[in-house]
């Protein structure tokens, strides 16, 4: 009932819990925001342990008709979060460092703080990361917290590899077009300020990726049939900017409807990537996302980005326990 304190699922697994558990799975009669977040909270920020919740039915053979793969999903899940390598694609980068970036905005609340996800890869076939959050000001779209968070991805960077990356990406969601210029000229020196402050220089290339845009591409069948672009297709001319380096990527198959592309905007580049590189690259990403069996729309890191800036505004209200950096918990 609604007057249930939301904390009484947790009594058990504060008495139970030791510094050897792994994991919490908590199976619930019903879907309750409060119960959810104390949930979280407790072992997120209070313990530092990945958590798993279940609806008691998802698990009923009476009510799930494809009980064998929503199982299967939730396994999948609990793997990533514990550290298990889901699967990989042979990224063709040495010592490279892939960034993703997003905020999260509460747009129901003008008070509440928004919250900067940074997620980093660690090694090479990017399936390690190194995930924080930062809480911004009110109302703020763009990051103040780069820096720190820049720092500290390459400090445990160098701890895992035994030297800085000689290249980083960072891939940044969640601005448009207007944000374009004040990303340039705000978001990206902070990350530099980050490579200042441990006197390194390495490549750097800096992509907006936008996906709330209204163009979409068709291909031409059978001389006169209109038809969606397979996966993979790239756009990078005719239709880009005359004074941007930017091009539209289409990663996902679309068998209804019209398919979706993602528009790229290389705002910053040090680097020595062909632009058929960083395209090649942006597509490799999109199917590396671990809560999802296909490819998605977006790199797997901007996605990581805003999973983990969802938890943290949505559910948590306060930073992590540090011991979840190294896990994807948030999945």
């Amino acid at each position: 009932s609604s007057g249930i304190n939301a904390e009484w699922p947790l009594r058990p697994g504060k008495r139970a819990y030791n510094n050897d558990v792994q994991l919490i799975v908590t199976i619930v009669p019903t879907e309750r925001d409060d119960r959810y977040n104390a949930i979280k909270q407790f072992c997120y920020c209070d313990q530092g342990v990945p958590s798993q919740v279940i609806k008691s039915r998802t698990l009923d053979p009476d009510h799930s008709q494809k009980l064998k793969s929503v199982v299967n999903r939730i396994l999948l899940q609990i793997t990533a979060k514990v550290g298990g390598e889901l699967w990989s694609l042979s990224i063709p980068l040495r010592n490279s460092m892939l960034i993703g970036i997003d905020t999260y905005r509460d747009v129901g609340s003008n008070t509440a703080p928004n919250v900067t996800g940074f997620v980093a890869s660690m090694n090479k076939d990017c399936t390690k990361f190194f995930s924080k959050t930062a809480v911004e000001k009110t109302g703020e779209e763009l990051s103040a917290s780069l820096t720190k968070l820049t720092l500290d991805a390459l400090q445990e960077y160098e701890k895992e590899n035994g030297v800085f990356p000689t290249r980083v990406i960072v891939y940044r969601d969640g601005t448009g077009d207007a944000e374009m210029g004040i990303v340039r000229n705000y978001e990206v020196p902070q990350i530099e300020a980050a490579f200042q402050s441990v006197n390194h220089d390495p490549e750097f290339i800096f992509v907006v990726v936008e996906k709330r845009i209204t163009t979409r591409f068709f291909m031409v069948q059978d001389g006169r049939k209109l038809a969606n672009p397979p996966a993979g297709t790239v756009v990078d001319r005719t239709v880009t900017s005359d004074s941007l380096y930017d091009f539209y990527l289409v990663s996902q198959k679309q068998s209804k409807g019209t398919a979706s592309p993602s528009h790229y905007v290389v705002i910053h580049d040090t680097g020595t990537l062909s632009a058929d590189q960083v395209q090649r690259l942006s597509y490799m990403l999109t199917h590396m996302y671990w809560n999802w069996p296909g490819s998605v729309r977006v790199p797997n890191v901007c996605l990581y980005a805003h999973k983990i800036a969802y938890m943290h505004g949505q559910h948590l209200f306060k930073t992590p326990d540090p011991k979840m950096a190294k896990s994807l918990f948030y999945l």
